[in-house]
């Protein structure tokens, strides 16, 4: 084993709220026993996206001895969970600038006849891939503007006659 950057977790300071684990696509992180444990030092590429989601302060980048990053172990277990973790992943290799990675999961994929996901344009899904979080614009039927200081007529019918 070699020394190189993980995530650490105070387990005294994680509350188990979750917010951490859609923010690791690699599968490094989990919920157990209430709290995000680091379940593989393999899985863990050490970038610390998790890092900035933990509301409370309880994860860190540390440096201590662990087995190296295994990008292909990684991207085995993230074709499974479908195209959205798989882009969720490549744009986490990209924006922190794993290009080392980011070259070993798009050979992997290549290797593996996986086609590559495509961005869909005005589209930008969470790692969950929930389709209620894509972004979209919502029109008026009709192309007429609703104001809403217009004043309209109720149409209530019920209440006290008058």
């Amino acid at each position: 084993m070699a020394s190189r950057k993980v995530i650490s977790i105070d387990e005294d300071k994680c509350t188990g709220c979750g917010e951490c684990i859609p923010e690791c696509p690699e599968g490094a992180l989990q919920m157990i026993d209430g709290k995000a444990r680091l379940v593989s030092d393999l899985f863990c590429d050490g970038l610390g996206a998790c890092v900035g989601h933990c509301p409370t302060g309880a994860m860190q980048v540390i440096e201590r001895e662990a087995e190296p990053y295994d990008e292909a172990r990684v991207m085995a277990n993230i074709v499974r969970q479908g195209p959205n973790t798989i882009r969720a992943h490549l744009k986490h290799l990209k924006d922190h600038g794993a290009e080392e990675y980011h070259r070993q999961a798009l050979e992997y994929l290549k290797e593996h006849g996986v086609d590559l996901p495509e961005e869909t344009p005005g589209e930008k899904p969470l790692p969950c891939g929930c389709p209620g979080s894509a972004v979209r614009e919502l029109k008026c039927d009709g192309g007429t503007e609703r104001s809403p200081t217009r004043q309209r007529p109720s149409r209530l019918r019920t209440g006290p006659s008058s």
